[in-house]
């Protein structure tokens, strides 16, 4: 009876070993800004980015070509102020294609990850990949 079960549950799981995983549209960042928060900002971007249809690659040189040119900044905490910071994402031709800002966090790098998490969702919503 057990063995019966278990071929009826397998059954039901979808088995997809043929088919190929959901293209991913890549999406080439030159990053600039704060240095200090560069990192966890691309860190992040590369997690979320395959969530939401976007493979993330990142240039190091103005020079190089690039899709979207990522300005990032975030300030730490203060002792009556919460650390905050926003991006500014333009297209080669240096014109503003959205804004991200947050704020009420404890730290730079807490900032960020929020900037990173929110600048993926838009970017995605933008480019139509978004699941």
């Amino acid at each position: 009876m057990k063995q019966i079960l278990a071929v009826a549950l397998l059954s039901c799981i979808p088995f997809s070993m043929g088919e190929q995983p959901a293209s991913l549209k890549t999406v080439a960042l030159f990053v600039e800004g704060d240095s200090s928060v560069i990192p966890k900002f691309t860190n992040v971007c590369r997690e979320m980015g395959p969530e939401r249809g976007l493979d993330l690659k990142f240039v190091d040189k103005v020079e190089e070509k690039y899709d979207y040119r990522v300005v990032l900044s975030a300030e730490g905490t203060g002792t009556w102020n919460y650390a905050q910071g926003n991006i500014v994402v333009l297209n080669p031709e240096a014109k503003v294609i959205f804004t991200v800002m947050r704020s009420n966090r404890l730290t730079a790098k807490g900032a960020t990850n929020a900037l990173a998490k929110e600048f993926v969702k838009v970017l995605a919503r933008y480019l139509d990949t978004h699941k």
